[in-house]
């Protein structure tokens, strides 16, 4: 081979690599320019939806603020001097008068903020100032914007009387609270209820959470031994207590520590006031293993 042919196959050769090379850092230089490209367009996509973000979290909160400014969050200024069912709704008070309990709400302040938001401990503070009241749970409403009490009261156990005849004047709870209160006497008033005789003067003096379960278990002996449920029992003098059952009065005088062995003869002695007939007074069984029938005195 000629030297000048080795010489035209090496520039051809070498014009042909820098063709490539050329060709290489051409492709290369627009494979930039399109990444440039995208960047540019993917930046503006991404600027674009981060304005609309923005611009939708701050409809968010504008709607959200315009929402919960409605008047129908909050309760209107008069909502506890002027109480109705529309407002505050109480449920189940049986002793207690709706009245008093939205007379105990009258200083209650209405706070400017919407009802969900509003603190319901100043509700119960006055509330359980009623020595009825032994719970109290108030649920919140919107639109309109509203109170639901709920009430559970203290549960009468035995109420206590001057006179049959008379309202009564004093009952006992099962937590052992004696309530006096003339307004909380409505419906403590009931047939199931043990009726209790006594003095005014020894109302609050005798009349215990400790005496009054005495009394409640001598009433069911008296129950269990008569076969006949107890109508009251009258402690009006404490040496001489009678006890009313359906078919006749007891008397059990004084209540030591035999009596529950006295009430013990009730079955043995009530079968035979059906064949005196309605003469009999009491069945006197106030002395020890001695039993009677005191008769009514005839015109």
């Amino acid at each position: 081979m000629k030297e000048s042919d080795f010489d035209r196959i090496y520039n051809n050769k070498k014009n042909e690599t820098s063709q490539d090379e050329f060709s290489q850092v051409k492709h290369s230089v627009r494979h930039k320019q399109k990444e440039r490209k995208i960047r540019k367009k993917r930046k503006k996509v991404n600027r674009l939806k981060s304005f609309l973000k923005f611009g939708l979290l701050v409809l968010l909160i504008f709607l959200t603020y315009e929402f919960f400014t409605l008047p129908g969050w909050y309760l209107a200024q008069d909502t506890f001097t002027k109480p109705n069912e529309c407002k505050i709704e109480v449920l189940n008070n049986k002793i207690v008068p709706t009245y008093i309990i939205y007379n105990a709400l009258k200083d209650v302040k209405v706070p400017h903020q919407p009802i969900f938001m509003m603190s319901v401990k100043p509700i119960k503070r006055e509330i359980y100032q009623i020595p009825v009241m032994k719970n109290v749970f108030v649920r919140r409403y919107g639109f309109p914007a509203r109170l639901q009490i709920i009430i559970r009261e203290r549960i009468p156990i035995a109420i206590i009387k001057t006179d049959l005849k008379a309202k009564p004047a004093a009952f006992f709870t099962s937590d052992g609270v004696l309530v006096t209160n003339k307004h909380y006497m409505n419906l403590a008033d009931n047939d199931d209820i043990l009726k209790i005789l006594t003095k005014p003067q020894t109302l609050k003096k005798e009349i215990t959470v400790k005496r009054i379960r005495e009394i409640e278990k001598i009433v069911k002996e008296v129950e269990n031994y008569s076969g006949e449920k107890v109508e009251y029992i009258d402690m009006r003098n404490p040496n001489d207590v009678f006890v009313k059952i359906k078919t006749t009065s007891i008397r059990l005088g004084t209540l030591d520590s035999t009596v529950f062995e006295r009430i013990k003869r009730i079955y043995t002695i009530l079968p035979q006031i059906t064949e005196v007939n309605s003469n009999i007074q009491y069945i006197d069984l106030s002395w020890d293993k001695v039993n009677y029938l005191k008769m009514k005195k005839n015109k």
